[in-house]
C-alpha cells in the first residue's frame, strides 16, 4: 500500500494530454510573462478566467481533486494579497484618497491594486504549472526536451529520476517514524524531540546516498555517460495540435494586455 496520495494525473483522453509537453511549457512561458511585464490586475484576471476554462475544458485532470491540492497556494496568495495591500507605500501618502482608515491603518485604491496584482500572478502560476505539468507524466517531459528542445540527456533523465526519487524519500521518513514508534522511542521535552529529528534525518541521509548510488550504478549501465549518440523509444513529433496549442497561447496572451479594462 502506498503512503502517499495519489499523483494529480489525467482520468480521461483531452485535448492537452495529446499536445507534447515542450508545446505546453512554451505556451505557459507565454501566459507567465504577460502576467508579469504589468501591474495591471485586469491582466492576471483575464489569464486566470482562461487557465479554469482551459483547466475545465481541456486538461482532462480530475476536477474534484484539485481544489484540494491547491488549497495551501490559496493559503499563500491570500496572505501574500493582504500584506502587499496593508504594507503598500502608496497608503503612506496622504494625497491619495484612502478607501478604508481605521486608526493606523490606512488603505488606498493604489494599495488594494497592487496587491490584487501580486495575488493574481500567483493564481496564474499555479492554475499555468497545472495545465503544463498536469496533463502527461515526467517521463514524456523528459522525452519531451531531449527530442524537440535537444536538452542533454544527463541533465533531462537525471531531472526525471531526482523527481521519481522525492516521493520515495518521503515514504522513506514515514516508514523510520513508524519503525521508530513500534521499538517504543518517544522523545521528551524540546532537546529529546531535536536529538529525535536529528537521528530521524542521519537515517534519511545515509539512505539517500545509497539510492543515489545505485542510481548513478543504474544510469551508467544504460549509456547515459557513454558520449555515445542515444535512439529513443517513444518518438515525439511536433504536430498541429502543438502549434495550435502555443498559437491559441499567443493570442490568449496579447489579448489579456492590449484588451481595455
Amino acid at each position: 500500500m502506498s503512503l502517499l496520495p495519489a499523483p494529480l494525473a489525467p482520468v480521461r483522453p483531452a485535448f492537452l494530454t495529446r499536445v507534447t509537453p515542450v508545446a505546453r511549457l512554451t505556451a505557459g512561458m507565454t501566459w507567465l510573462v504577460a502576467a508579469i511585464v504589468t501591474l495591471d490586475p485586469a491582466v492576471p484576471t483575464r489569464l486566470v478566467v482562461a487557465a479554469v476554462v482551459a483547466l475545465v475544458l481541456w486538461s482532462g485532470l480530475p476536477l474534484r481533486r484539485i481544489p484540494g491540492r491547491l488549497a495551501p497556494l490559496g493559503l499563500a496568495i491570500l496572505s501574500l494579497t493582504v500584506f502587499s495591500i496593508l504594507l503598500s507605500g502608496s497608503n503612506a501618502d496622504r494625497s491619495i484618497a484612502a478607501l478604508v482608515e481605521l486608526g493606523p491603518i490606512r488603505i488606498t485604491g493604489p494599495a488594494v491594486s497592487a496587491g490584487l496584482a501580486i495575488g493574481l500572478r500567483v493564481v496564474v502560476i499555479g492554475l499555468t504549472t497545472l495545465l503544463v505539468f498536469g496533463p502527461s507524466d515526467p517521463t514524456r517531459l523528459a522525452d519531451s526536451l531531449v527530442q524537440q528542445w535537444h536538452a542533454p540527456d544527463r541533465f533531462a533523465y537525471g531531472t526525471l529520476a531526482a523527481l521519481r526519487v522525492a516521493p520515495i524519500l518521503a515514504g522513506d521518513w514515514a516508514v523510520i517514524s513508524a519503525a521508530r514508534r513500534l521499538r517504543g522511542i518517544q522523545p521528551r521535552g524540546a532537546v529529546g524531540r531535536t536529538r529525535d529529528l536529528g537521528d530521524r534525518l542521519l537515517v534519511m541521509l545515509v539512505s539517500s546516498i545509497r539510492r543515489a548510488e545505485r542510481l548513478a550504478l543504474a544510469m551508467d549501465a544504460r549509456g547515459f555517460d557513454s558520449g555515445i549518440r542515444r535512439t529513443h523509444f517513444r518518438e515525439l513529433r511536433v504536430g498541429w495540435r502543438d502549434l495550435l496549442t502555443v498559437a491559441v497561447a499567443l493570442a490568449v496572451a496579447a489579448a489579456a494586455l492590449v484588451l481595455p479594462r
